[in-house]
């Protein structure tokens, strides 16, 4: 091969690697400038975490545990029941409270009798004052005529201020046993209904008893122990629902100028990897950066200030099948990247009545069944004679308009 060849071929060789390059450099260039232009729609951040409503159960009454229905790591129904404390002292304080209720109905009926006696003893006494003084003014009357005695006046006047003395001292009586029953009825009556409160709190007491799962969910962190006792201060297990579950995505502070509510946020676990992305949106933006509700709040007035760049956590939800088909755990590390593009709903909810609502409602049954146990006890040991008075109030007499 000549020189010449050479040297064209070298020439050709040169310029296809010079080509090969220059495209390249084009290609580089015009990549960085997508990515550039992408990347200001939006945010990423690698500080985000799982965080969920975690449920501390902890008893509602001491005693000791006789019973323990799950442990950790395994799932529980709403209103499944989960631990068992001894029912004996409850048991007995339930019985306490039925024969207090008894009593106090009896009581009351009693107090009404009473009443009633003193009610008739007033009108014995109003005789004997009326009586009385008419024998005292047909006395004072004849007086004058000497038919009687200026000792016999005095009889007749003593008499007559002993019956109205006793006259009075009746009303009193019936006056202070009337006000325990005055204005109510029988079934209404404080003393009754403090005695059925009474009751319903013991057959309460017993009831809780057997715990109940607020929420369906996973259990973690048991540390009940049949035969442990525990108080009401105790921590026994915690049931994590799965399905109220959030990412919070920690932004600086410098970066959250575009970040708003409702935008969409693509969201992956390390657990997982990248191939399973959940789809979410932004909930709600934080009220304040972590360090203003730390025990110790910073103080910024000191001389030898430094100047931190605080993180916010944004709540993103996650899509409810995304969870079910992939659940996550309380705690996980996240990857989060907001579409900047996607909404524009400001930083603030326009509204306040789209946020969660959690509730329950395995207490409601407590008290079921105390109402049928009082009234049996009410008609057990009323007085069937006072009838007229075990829903009507009684109103006691007057006593203001006497002449």
């Amino acid at each position: 091969m000549s020189d010449e060849e050479n040297q064209a071929q070298s020439a050709r060789h040169s310029l296809i690697t010079l080509g090969f390059w220059s495209a390249m450099v084009v290609f580089a260039i015009i990549g960085l400038s997508i990515w550039i232009i992408s990347s200001q729609h939006y945010k990423r951040t690698n500080d985000a975490y799982v965080e969920g409503n975690p449920l501390v159960i902890t008893p509602l009454v001491d005693g000791f545990i006789t019973s323990i229905q799950t442990d950790d790591t395994y799932l529980v129904d709403n209103n499944q029941l989960l631990v068992t404390l001894d029912e004996l002292d409850y048991k007995i304080a339930l019985n306490e409270a039925r024969e207090n209720l008894a009593s106090a109905v009896r009581e009351v009926c009693q107090i009404y009798h009473q009443t009633f006696a003193y009610q008739s003893e007033i009108n014995t006494r109003l005789a004997e004052l009326i009586k009385a003084e008419e024998f005292y003014n047909h006395r004072l009357d004849v007086l004058h005529t000497g038919a009687i005695s200026l000792e016999d006046l005095q009889t007749a006047e003593q008499n007559f201020g002993t019956s109205s003395s006793n006259y009075e001292q009746s009303k009193r009586l019936y006056l202070k046993e009337s006000s325990l029953i005055q204005g109510k009825s029988i079934r209404n009556n404080p003393i009754i209904l403090a005695a059925a409160d009474q009751l319903t709190q013991a057959w309460v007491n017993l009831k809780r008893c057997k715990i109940y799962a607020p929420q369906k969910g996973l259990i973690a962190q048991r540390s009940a122990q049949v035969g442990k006792w525990v108080s009401t201060q105790d921590s026994l297990m915690t049931v994590i629902p799965l399905e109220q579950i959030w990412v919070n995505a920690n932004f600086k502070e410098t970066k959250m100028k575009k970040i708003k509510i409702g935008q969409n946020v693509r969201v992956y676990a390390d657990m997982y990897g990248k191939s399973v992305l959940y789809r979410g949106t932004i909930a709600g933006l934080p009220g304040g950066a972590g360090n203003a509700f730390s025990i110790l709040p910073p103080q910024n007035l000191s001389g030898n200030w430094i100047k931190i760049v605080q993180r916010l956590p944004v709540r993103v939800e996650i899509n409810s099948d995304d969870l079910l088909s992939h659940p996550l755990r309380l705690g996980m590390t996240m990857h989060a990247i907001v579409d900047l593009k996607s909404s524009n709903k400001g930083y603030i909810p326009r509204t306040n009545t789209n946020g969660p609502v959690y509730e329950t409602d395995i207490y409601k049954k407590e008290a079921k069944g105390s109402r049928k146990i009082a009234d049996r006890i009410f008609d057990k040991n009323f007085d069937s004679t006072l009838v007229c008075y075990a829903d009507s109030p009684f109103e006691p007499i007057n006593f203001e308009n006497e002449p």
